[in-house]
């Protein structure tokens, strides 16, 4: 079978299963693109499906097109009528509307994911535009009946907004690129002209497609194709002169809705199931070019960002821009929640990817999460809102509170959920790594096959019941074995991220441009260590290895080799138990919260600044080199650390420190 075929087929059958997927759901009130948007994630490289895609250009290319086509389908179902009812607040929200969402978002950016100020504000950009796609859907939806003024205020302001949210991306992204501020004078006439522009273009674009239509004698399938194809000739022309092809699409369809002209509802119908067509085509794509793994490391972060711009952010602009209109205060509350973010932030994520800037994957990301957070939270809850608001059909006798109890639902489950998938990727769950002994004979048959090698580590999951009946020889060897072991295993996992660190120090050096996959995990890292993202030197004096002999120093003085209440019930090897829980979850998780500590608490930086001077003059990393530094963990201050080097020498616990071979001298 052809590669083509296959593509063919793959293509088709994912239409075909998200088709299923929205009619199988749509009885329990699911966002459809939400739906769309999983089965993409789905059939991508981390899904069942395994599809591999990350080529934004392209993915660029198709989502300006269907973007164009949703746009395009959106104006046709606009009423000039009603639009021009609606065309000052609207255009308001667009433009002044998306520059104080952005800078709302911005300021929660900053300090939810330790960004400058600048790249902050290129993130509350990506997401500072309502989606045409998420809101012409739901407008059109039989749930949403919301009063035709309220409708169509949302519908032109999703329309109109697009222009501002790319200009202000475009703006900041070169601002990344190039080191230096734009000039404000030409940024302001930069919006000017992609607005005036591409508002021309469209509305006398569309007027001549009507009049053509009329003039021209074609058989009657042509003229819904002559109509659309003449749409996205609007939409790139308006783009190539720097105009908004967005703006263009949309009201080339209200000026040719406006139109009298042949074969009015043939168009109107082919147009929607393009439409239709485009919005599955574009989340199905989005979902196949997002990497859920990443997007689940910035779920918290993303989270607060998203709760913000939902009940802060949004509603402030709403309530600044509609100020001196005449709208009721129940649906400036309902204009406030329909904010929904869709295709379009992740579209404008994929931007910071094309140019190259630095962690593009970080907004990309962050923007994919705060749309899955936006279409659950507000998208489900569109129907509810409307009826609690009074803007939809009136509520049976208690409807509002069932209303209310959803909603409250929708939200409260949403964030659980996302705080949960926060805390399982970014905590280590390593505890299939090690082994079970629930008593001393289970041990030291586990120890058996190691015995040939007294230095052997040992990885136990927790000491068994009756370890205190263990002789003294016997349990202090075996005690050294096991927590050496442990941090052996976490420094085995610290050594392959300082690895990548390094070869992401040496492609920066070279001029080269991060790859994706790298972005990522720099920036997992970079806050797992509490270190900005571009300070890779910070970062890798912090992703390090910690000495197996002076951990197990340190353990033996906590718990008396093991025999303390807190080693043997509660997992604490170190005198440390975590916060609001009775213990560890295992041994390992000890040893994780240990190592974390010295690598990233600011009293140990002199501990970490002398292991980074044996890895600059290329010797390796030692428990008894290190000891020298490590009396901040303790009151007693440096007659601890002097403890812990006599321990390492008189229990010979220095076998336990590897030899590699060292990493080069820094120049």
């Amino acid at each position: 079978m052809q590669t083509s075929d296959l593509i063919l087929l793959a293509a088709a059958g994912l239409v075909l299963l998200a088709i299923a997927g929205a009619a199988a759901t749509r009885r329990a009130g699911a966002p459809l693109l939400m739906i769309f948007l999983a089965i993409g994630m789905l059939a991508g490289e981390e899904g069942p499906g395994g599809i591999v895609f990350h080529d934004h250009n392209a993915a660029y290319l198709l989502g300006s097109l269907a973007l164009a086509l949703i746009l395009f389908d959106g104006g046709l179902g606009t009423k000039l009528r009603r639009l021009k009812g609606v065309l000052r607040p609207s255009i308001t929200l667009a433009t002044a509307g998306v520059l104080i969402t952005a800078g709302v978002t911005a300021a929660a950016a900053k300090y939810l994911f330790d960004l400058g100020w600048v790249e902050a504000f290129l993130l509350g950009a990506i997401v500072s535009s309502t989606d045409a796609a998420a809101v012409l859907m739901l407008i059109a939806g039989r749930d949403l009946k919301a009063r035709p003024r309220v409708a169509t205020t949302l519908e032109a302001e999703s329309g109109f907004n697009d222009p501002m949210a790319v200009i202000l991306v475009v703006t900041t992204v070169t601002w990344l690129s190039q080191g230096s501020a734009p000039e404000p004078f030409g940024a302001a006439l930069k919006i000017i002209w992609s607005l005036v522009a591409g508002g021309l273009i469209g509305w006398f674009g569309g007027r001549l497609i009507g009049w053509l239509e009329r003039k021209v004698r074609l058989p009657i399938g042509l003229y819904p194709i002559f109509g659309v194809a003449a749409a996205v000739f609007l939409f790139a022309f308006a783009q190539v002169i720097g105009a908004s092809g967005f703006l263009a699409a949309y009201l080339a369809g209200v000026a040719l809705a406006a139109s009298p002209r042949r074969a009015a509802e043939a168009t109107d119908r082919f147009s929607d199931g393009l439409a239709w067509l485009a919005q599955i085509g574009l989340f199905l794509m989005l979902g196949l070019l997002i990497t859920p793994s990443h997007a689940a490391e910035v779920a918290l972060p993303a989270l607060g960002v998203a709760l913000v711009l939902i009940l802060l952010a949004r509603p402030l602009a709403v309530l600044i821009c509609l100020a001196p209109e005449r709208y009721r205060l129940n649906e400036r509350a309902f204009i406030a929640w329909m904010g929904l973010r869709g295709a379009v932030p992740i579209f404008l994520g994929a931007y910071p990817v094309i140019a190259g800037v630095e962690n593009a994957n970080l907004y990309f990301s962050a923007a994919f999460a705060v749309v899955i957070a936006s279409l659950v939270i507000q998208g489900w809850t569109a129907g509810p809102v409307a009826r609690l608001f009074g803007v939809a059909p009136a509520l049976p006798r208690g409807g509002r509170w069932a209303n209310a109890a959803m909603i409250a639902a929708v939200v409260g489950g949403f964030s659980f959920m996302s705080l949960a998938v926060s805390w399982t990727v970014t905590r280590e769950a390593p505890e299939s790594r090690l082994m079970a002994a629930d008593s001393i004979e289970a041990l030291r048959l586990a120890m058996a096959p190691m015995d040939a090698d007294a230095a052997t580590p040992m990885r136990l999951e927790a000491l068994p019941a009756d370890w205190s009946d263990l002789e003294s020889g016997e349990r202090r060897d075996t005690f050294a074995r096991i927590v050496s072991g442990l941090v052996a295993a976490e420094n085995a996992r610290i050594l392959s991220d300082r690895l990548a660190l390094l070869e992401m120090r040496d492609q920066i050096s070279a001029g080269e441009t991060l790859s994706l996959p790298a972005q990522a995990r720099r920036d997992t890292l970079s806050r797992r260590y509490g270190v900005r993202y571009e300070d890779l030197d910070g970062l890798l004096a912090r992703v390090d290895v910690i000495p197996p002999s002076m951990a197990a120093a340190q353990a033996i003085l906590a718990t008396g080799w093991g025999d303390s209440e807190a080693a043997r019930t509660r997992n604490a090897l170190f005198g440390r138990l975590p916060r609001g829980e009775e213990g560890f979850s295992s041994l390992l998780a000890s040893a994780d919260d240990y190592i974390g500590l010295l690598n990233t608490h600011p009293d140990f930086a002199p501990l970490r600044d002398a292991r980074a001077a044996l890895r600059a003059r290329g010797a390796p990393v030692t428990g008894l080199d290190m000891a020298e530094h490590i009396g901040p963990y303790a009151a007693s201050g440096q007659a601890y650390a002097a403890q812990v080097r006599a321990l390492i020498l008189s229990a010979d616990l220095a076998r336990f420190d590897p030899a590699p071979a060292p990493e080069a001298p820094e120049s």
